[in-house]
């Protein structure tokens, strides 16, 4: 019998209190190659990614693009977040709806002007959680997840990033 995600999740915690960098390690690799236009696979794991541009920006539309997927992923990892930690803290959630919304200015992407941003000027999400928790609950498990959120952290924080070119 497959373990409860409360059961499972305090597994893991255990795992990262006890401090052994190795065994809380996370090696994430994946590749994306783009043949022609603006169709691109990703392949991470076993799981195929297709990535576009809509064809008022030149592409298909076969896809979500780019920034669609970053948005998407920030979405799941919250809402993966949230739901792990509702397990850790007890929380019975139900739907976790997550609305993403930013703007791109083309000023940026073009450099047309050294002042605007090519990424996001900011990230407006809308959370919803169904649960018959407290609102004091509730927002002990946003702070959780706003904390523990992998995605929420990478976008909110200046990672650094190599970038090299190779033959």
């Amino acid at each position: 019998m497959a373990p409860q995600l409360g059961d499972l999740m305090r597994r893991y915690q255990a795992v990262a209190r006890s401090g052994d960098a190795e065994r809380c390690a996370e090696h994430i690799t994946g590749a994306t190659v783009q043949e022609r236009a603006f169709r691109t696979e990703g392949r991470f794991g076993h799981h195929l990614v297709v990535i576009d541009e809509p064809t008022s920006f030149g592409g298909t539309d076969g896809a979500a693009n780019p920034a669609e997927l970053l948005l998407a992923g920030l979405g799941a990892s919250l809402s993966v977040t949230l739901r792990c930690h509702a397990a850790l803290l007890g929380i019975d959630v139900g739907r976790i709806r997550v609305e993403l919304a930013g703007d791109l200015d083309i000023r940026g992407f073009f450099d047309a002007d050294p002042g605007i941003r090519s990424g996001f000027a900011d990230l407006r999400l809308n959370v919803q959680i169904e649960s018959e928790a407290s609102p004091e609950a509730l927002a002990r498990l946003m702070a959780a997840a706003e904390r523990g959120c992998p995605v929420l952290d990478t976008c909110r924080g200046a990672t650094p990033i190599s970038i090299e070119l190779i033959p």
